[in-house]
């Protein structure tokens, strides 16, 4: 069995890389490994494209990656460890990272099951993902400094299907706010919020791309798929337009929610922990979700 197969290992010998490759994507590729210490199976994700960085993006995405292992939350994808090698066939550096395994896929596979269902189910569906996601956020927001997720987007929240347990996970972009605002265009255009493009952005486009992601699970459609090339997309979102499938979004409720997320202008959107308060976001029994502040805040 080629998943027993180890042909590789961290530096301190704690985690194990298996031959089994479980996902691939445009820069990275994930194969399965094992934490020793615990016995229990992670993602072993290589990126392909750490060479193209420069001497400070690596000392930045260094800084930040050890700040990502000291977060944890049940909603965030565990991030435990990094380093950089040397790939022996290209002679090329790559960068690891070890995370949590999450084996049921993303919210993005979920979406398709429930699109030829009634409203009213998808929106009780969507509430229990959607609270999961803002605690989530609610967390990175609190840290000191702030995290900023800036690529957060259906495809990168994940589930397990035998708990329903929603995480967000691919923190591998999110920013660090300090004193200077977050300075690098990295996400996926049709998720990211106007002010992304003039790189002066913080925690509220977080908040912009959440709303799109509700839209996405409410319409099973990617938002401004009616656009033709990159191009088009920025000229939309900054002209304000919403996606063509928000108007297909026949709850009033939902629709007032989305709003609240993708206004155009920042300061118009509602913070994380004012989203958590939202009506709308009550818990099933009608209790109001604690929203509890860092304290190093």
């Amino acid at each position: 069995d080629d998943e027993e197969e180890a042909i590789g290992k961290s530096p301190d010998n704690r985690f194990i890389k298996y031959a089994k490759e479980i996902g691939r994507g445009a820069f990275k590729t994930v194969y399965r490994g094992l934490d020793t210490e615990t016995s229990v199976a992670v993602a072993w994700c290589e990126l392909q494209d750490f060479a193209q960085f420069d001497k400070h993006e690596r000392a930045r995405f260094k800084e930040e990656a050890e700040m990502l292992k000291k977060l944890q939350h049940p909603n965030i994808v565990r991030f435990f460890d990094f380093w950089e090698e040397t790939n022996p066939r290209t002679n090329k550096k790559v960068i690891i990272l070890v995370t949590e395994l999450m084996t049921s896929g993303s919210l993005k596979g979920y979406i398709r099951k429930f699109k030829g269902q009634k409203e009213e189910k998808r929106i009780n569906v969507m509430k229990k993902w959607c609270r999961q996601i803002l605690k989530g956020l609610a967390y990175l927001h609190s840290r000191n400094p702030s995290v900023i997720h800036r690529d957060l987007k259906c495809d990168n929240v994940f589930i397990s299907s035998t708990t329903g347990c929603v995480k967000i996970g691919d923190l591998g972009l999110a920013t660090f706010k300090t004193q200077t605002f977050a300075k690098s265009m990295r996400g996926t255009m049709e998720f990211m919020a106007p002010e992304m493009f003039d790189e002066q952005y913080d925690e509220l486009v977080d908040i912009y791309s959440f709303g799109l992601c509700m839209l996405e699970m409410m319409t099973g459609e990617y938002p401004y798929i009616e656009c033709k090339g990159p191009t088009a997309v920025i000229k939309r979102v900054i002209a304000g337009l919403k996606p063509e499938c928000y108007y297909k979004v026949e709850s009033e409720d939902v629709r007032e929610v989305i709003d609240c997320c993708i206004r155009t202008k920042k300061e118009e959107r509602l913070p994380v922990h004012e989203l958590l308060q939202h009506s709308f976001f009550l818990d099933d029994n009608g209790l109001r979700i604690d929203f509890v502040r860092d304290p190093a805040n």
